[in-house]
């Protein structure tokens, strides 16, 4: 059965705006998208620890090592969607998030938010959600350029994870089988479990 967890995150959009304003300035396009990334992918990695049960170890192997199953962005994307966590539509761009991350990230030489295959995924991203055309004052905030945009659908996606997070239902662990019991015996006529111990 799941329980609620409280976890003690920002649940206003302003807070992840100041944040990821402060850390955009001054960096170069390509440091932009990839701290966006990492945020993102850290807040998915919150949102999916905060649900799953705990780790019966100190380390956590579904997470840490070379060979953690969700040790990657888009892994945990698709847990998250899986989980019923998000929906196909916000599964759908982060995906695109990681894709544009990993052309900042695997070229090395070029890429901006002027390119013109850059801009199209902004553009797709911004149409999806509407976050942009929906709050002007955002816009101000940020700029209308295509790395203002950006920035706002990831200060949104930023706030949404982690406030969602905030209400995330835990499953609990789960109690011992009846084969580990000493009082298990043998199954009545309904399937029910009938003690032989004295």
């Amino acid at each position: 059965m799941p329980k609620k967890i409280k976890h003690q995150t920002s649940l206003t959009p302003s807070h992840w705006h100041d944040i990821l304003h402060k850390e955009f300035e001054g960096e170069s396009d390509r440091a932009c998208v990839i701290l966006a990334a990492t945020l993102l992918d850290a807040a998915l990695e919150t949102l999916l620890k905060a649900c799953l049960s705990p780790s019966i170890s100190g380390t956590d192997s579904l997470f840490d090592g070379s060979n953690a199953p969700l040790g990657t962005f888009s892994a945990r994307i698709d847990l998250s969607y899986r989980l019923g966590l998000i929906s196909p539509q916000l599964t759908r761009d982060l995906h695109l998030i990681r894709r544009i991350r990993n052309d900042f990230a695997h070229n090395v030489a070029g890429c901006s938010f002027d390119d013109t295959s850059v801009r199209d995924r902004i553009l797709e991203l911004s149409r999806s959600n509407r976050i942009n055309e929906r709050h002007q004052s955002w816009k101000e905030a940020f700029g209308d350029t295509p790395k203002g945009h950006f920035q706002i659908v990831v200060s949104w996606m930023q706030w949404h994870l982690r406030a969602i997070t905030n209400s995330a239902q835990s499953f609990s662990v789960a109690s011992n089988e009846w084969g580990y019991s000493d009082e298990w015996g043998r199954l009545d006529e309904e399937g029910e479990q009938v003690s032989t111990k004295k």
